[in-house]
């Protein structure tokens, strides 16, 4: 980009030096505050500068030059409290570190780097409250107090993000390198038209909260040919938390994410757990994801309500994680509890497509898991891959987030209405390939498995299944069949003695039709 003469706001003719050693907060936020009255483009020359929190405004661009730092400070007194959200509630915290608020027409652009600082943040994170500096003690009570929600600051999750985009219009990020972040790196809420493109966004394994891109309750965002590596989710998609997020009722909508690298985290693409204002119309393709915990998670529980509906996931290649598709309606709360009533606070999932997917060397190969109240609905699998023949390490995995593991390799499915599979393959180290349990209408076409000694589809309880263009196996059973409620298995089109291939346990009264 070359930036103009005219409307050029250089922040050296404001004061800054570029020293690296002494804050220059005063001289850059006034070049910014001078730039949105005026329209133009701020220009951050290439060396290091320190800084305290700065706010973007109108008709700004933001240009940091090649080998340019924005480095913020480490010191909680220099940053404000302000009203934001946090984790899905509307309540107040810490200034961001750059803060896009109620804003039109800006870019953030370059390629230099904007350096969260995020050591001296996380430092506090695991040390007791009674030892951490006075000062900081007294700002988080102040938090608990003016939030009034009940909530425990002593986890110290209201730190700054790196970069929030806030109540904002036609924003553009890119070609920077955003590191470092106390919190969440990049938190776009309640804006609408963003664009993040050719963008780094790096945060340490062990940055706690360190998610890379999070979109929250916005609409008509776009997130392309970006690298992440961040230890918690790469991009999360969220819109508010239980009662006040089905009050504010701002979704998440009208969403892509194209050409992205993720590499390392706990999910490429992640869909709440916060979504109780709706998420809807999304779209993810031509994606890599490596060396993350999931690919492609959908997280939600009793209390969220909302609901999550059309979704596409289109040509995606994952390689060495832990599961490649996981949708959960039980995050943090024992798969096997008792059904509950319907009420508000009871999510939905549905309509959700994968699409042309290799997941190679991959330890589970998927868990779908809806509720028994309410099962999740409309789930579509074609042309996907998966090689799960990685062993699975549980000591690595929280038991709090492992998201039915113990179901390990093979794909497990529950409480869903409708899932579909059609040109399927997958290898597992043990187990079935595909297990079903109280399910309504699975529909499976032309599955290609390879199991060690065991049916490459096991059903309990599955009202209807439907097989079509299925191959039995050379010796073994294709599919078993047990439960009071399993009902009817039909195929259509199936090869080989596929007859024999279908064992019925003697606990359940399911009829076989051929066609």
């Amino acid at each position: 980009m070359t930036v103009p003469d005219a409307d050029r706001f250089d922040i050296r003719e404001y004061g800054a030096t570029g020293n690296g050693d002494d804050p220059e907060t005063d001289a850059i936020q006034t070049a910014l505050d001078a730039c949105a009255e005026a329209g133009g483009t701020v220009y951050v020359p290439s060396e290091t500068y320190v800084t305290g929190p700065l706010r973007v405004g109108d008709d700004t661009t933001l240009y940091l030059s090649p080998g340019a730092t924005l480095r913020f400070v480490g010191d909680y007194d220099t940053f404000p409290t302000i009203e934001s959200r946090w984790e899905g509630w509307d309540q107040v915290g810490f200034h961001p570190c750059l803060f896009v608020e109620d804003a039109q027409n800006v870019s953030i652009t370059g390629r230099g780097t904007i350096d969260g600082n995020g050591a001296y943040w996380w430092s506090f994170y695991e040390t007791p409250m009674s030892e951490r500096p006075e000062g900081l003690q007294e700002r988080l009570a102040e938090f608990e107090r003016r939030n009034e929600k009940g909530d425990d600051v002593s986890s110290f999750t209201h730190r700054p993000p790196l970069c929030q985009i806030a109540h904002s219009e036609n924003v553009t990020v890119s070609g920077v390198t955003l590191c470092n972040s106390p919190f969440w790196n990049t938190h776009v809420v309640y804006s609408e038209n963003v664009t993040l493109h050719d963008v780094t966004v790096k945060n340490p394994a062990d940055a706690p909260n360190g998610d890379g891109i999070d979109i929250d309750s916005s609409q008509c965002v776009r997130i392309s040919d970006t690298y992440i590596n961040a230890g918690d989710d790469a991009i999360c998609i969220k819109s508010g938390k239980n009662a006040e997020g089905r009050a504010v009722g701002e979704p998440a909508s009208e969403i892509t994410v194209t050409n992205c690298t993720v590499e390392s985290g706990h999910g490429g693409v992640v869909i709440g757990s916060e979504m109780s204002g709706d998420v809807r119309d999304v779209v993810v393709s031509n994606c890599t994801f490596t060396d993350t915990d999931r690919g492609v998670r959908i997280k939600t529980q009793r209390d969220r309500g909302g609901v999550v509906e059309d979704l596409r996931f289109d040509t995606i290649l994952m390689r060495r994680v832990a599961c490649p598709f996981v949708i959960n309606g039980y995050y943090f709360t024992p798969l096997d509890s008792d059904p509950q009533p319907i009420t508000e606070g009871t999510p939905m999932v549905r309509n959700v497509s994968f699409r042309s997917i290799t997941a190679r060397n991959v330890e589970t190969a998927g868990f779908l898991a809806g509720l028994p109240e309410q099962h999740f609905e409309g789930i579509s699998f074609a042309d996907v891959r998966i090689d799960a023949t990685r062993d699975l390490d549980a000591t690595e995995l929280d038991p709090a987030m492992a998201d039915g593991y113990e179901q390990r390799h093979g794909l497990f499915c529950t409480s869903i209405e409708d899932v579909a599979f059609r040109d399927v393959q997958i290898q597992t180290a043990d187990g079935p390939a595909m297990r079903f349990e109280e399910t309504d209408d699975v529909r499976i076409d032309g599955l290609v498995a390879e199991t060690e000694g065991a049916p490459a589809v096991s059903l309990h309880d599955v009202t209807r299944t439907r097989l079509r263009g299925c191959c039995a196996p050379s010796d073994g059973a294709f599919l078993r069949a047990n439960g009071s409620d399993t009902r009817t298995i039909s195929m259509t089109g199936c090869h080989g003695s596929m007859a024999d291939a279908v064992v019925v346990d003697p606990d359940s009264d399911a009829t076989v039709e051929r066609s």
